[in-house]
């Protein structure tokens, strides 16, 4: 499972399994100090941060039994979004 990496006191508050491939990933409330990416999810609507497994963050907006993930920028600057189902949700 991915986890956040980097040192901070944001940590997260649950994990969920996604159902396509059944990867465990984590996520927390974002504070707008990502690495790299600042607060580019909170200007745009996704309050969440996903781990990934290279050390990264994804922005996104998880729900019981959805998440919808920002997985690229277009041309204008806006998220391209798409939508994970959920299996599994565990609140930590």
């Amino acid at each position: 499972m991915a986890s956040f990496n980097y040192q901070d006191t944001n940590k997260a508050i649950a994990e969920f399994k996604e159902l396509e491939h059944g990867q465990y990933f984590e996520y927390r409330i974002s504070q707008g100090n990502a690495p790299l990416q600042g607060d580019y999810g909170l200007r745009h609507g996704l309050p969440h941060e996903i781990a990934m497994c290279d050390g990264s963050v994804r922005f996104a907006n998880v729900k019981k039994t959805v998440a919808y993930i920002c997985v690229d920028e277009n041309e204008q600057g806006f998220p391209v979004i798409v939508k994970w189902n959920i299996k599994s949700l565990w609140i930590k």
